[in-house]
């Protein structure tokens, strides 16, 4: 592997583990747009985002044990080649059904490639350390759902063409493979070769402390899923916003987890992860029930700050929760970041079509999954790590 400072080691896995959120969110301000082109309504198009979340869990799913097997390299490159191809035929789609099944392998490309993120990082760093790097790497990865929007909207207004924007995915995951391949010259697990899936996801499954924190942090961020799927049908029909504004309050949505995720680095040292975890956890629930209270009003102005809060929270929630679960897995982080991707993206797919089949024109549908799964997974945390100061 090619000598690099903690900053470059943070980029490239940050650039690398952006290629997702990029090519969630940077559409969103196109829905409308695609929908008309492609003659369907706005929530057949929307689907596709839950598509993705599916493609993603399945991608992490295969991907996991080989790279634990074979080493990170070989499945980080086979999946951005994958996903830069189907980005590429997506540039030239006239049908949804289409866009649904390259959406599909465009996430098992992203899903197996950025499944590797957390591994490297686990095969390299432990403990409290392993939490200071997830959060570093979270606050530069989260950039990507800042500008996404703004940059999808800037594109649509530069070429008139929704589809530019998956030529530009394209580009970026060429970029990002270069930047990895030039890097990381060899890989970083280095004797097993024989690929046991169902023996690593067994081993992860079975293993009851950090099965507390996963399923925790799985039914708490489903809310996230569930939010992110209708982000653009809530800002522009529900409340009227333009697509400039729409952009402005996805803004400040990332803008406040940016700001989270600084702190945690910063404190990360002098609180153990677990204790910032019940935390942020704790404060998302209050938020949630805050929203679902609220749900009727057309205030703006009270409800996209309190929506910018809930999402802040997991600043303080992703990055010392992985770091808890992949202390328990040295030689097979893959795997068990794999079940998490699994568990996460299943879940928050599932999350996003509920609220899509109970849309009633009101935020009740929507509020009501984040209170929940907000509540559910805070009393597994809590009540599971009740005597606990640290778990590992």
């Amino acid at each position: 592997m090619k000598s690099f400072t903690e900053k470059q080691l943070v980029f490239i896995l940050a650039a690398l583990s952006a290629i997702t959120p990029l090519a969630i969110d940077m559409y969103l301000p196109a829905v409308n747009t695609m929908s008309q082109s492609l003659n369907v309504p706005e929530p057949q198009v929307a689907i596709s985002i839950s598509i993705f979340f599916m493609g993603l869990a399945v991608g992490q799913l295969i991907g996991g044990p080989i790279s634990d097997a074979y080493g990170r390299r070989p499945i980080v490159i086979a999946g951005l080649g994958i996903f830069c191809i189907s980005s590429i035929f997506m540039a030239f789609i006239n049908d949804v059904h289409a866009l649904w099944v390259l959406r599909f392998v465009q996430a098992l490309g992203g899903g197996a490639a950025t499944v590797n993120v957390a591994a490297i990082v686990r095969d390299m760093f432990s403990g409290s350390e392993s939490a200071r790097i997830f959060s570093m790497i979270g606050s530069v990865t989260i950039l990507a759902p800042l500008v996404a929007p703004a940059l999808g909207l800037v594109i649509i207004s530069m070429f008139g063409r929704w589809e530019a924007i998956f030529a530009l995915l394209a580009v970026y995951s060429l970029l990002a493979l270069f930047f990895y391949v030039k890097y990381f010259k060899t890989q970083n697990v280095a004797d097993k070769r024989r690929v046991t899936p169902v023996k690593n996801y067994i081993e992860v499954l079975t293993t009851p402390k950090p099965m507390i924190i996963m399923t925790a942090l799985v039914i708490s961020s489903s809310g996230l899923y569930a939010l992110l799927a209708s982000s653009s049908i809530v800002y522009t029909n529900y409340f009227g916003l333009s697509k400039f504004m729409f952009v402005v309050c996805f803004t400040m949505n990332i803008s406040v987890m940016i700001i989270t995720s600084k702190i945690n680095v910063k404190i990360v040292r002098r609180f153990s992860p677990l204790k910032i975890l019940r935390f942020g956890i704790k404060m998302q629930v209050l938020i949630a029930l805050l929203l679902l209270i609220l749900h009727k009003s057309e205030n703006i102005f009270i409800m996209a700050p309190l929506i910018a809060l809930f999402i802040g929270m997991l600043g303080f929630i992703f990055g010392n929760a992985i770091s808890i679960i992949l202390e328990y897995f040295p030689k097979t982080s893959a795997s068990a970041n794999a079940v998490l991707g699994v568990l996460q993206y299943s879940v928050g797919a599932v999350s996003g079509l509920l609220v899509s089949v109970f849309d009633d024109g009101t935020l009740f549908p929507l509020m009501l999954v984040i209170a929940l799964s907000s509540f559910i997974g805070a009393v597994i945390l809590l009540v599971g790590t009740k005597h606990a100061k640290v778990l590992v």
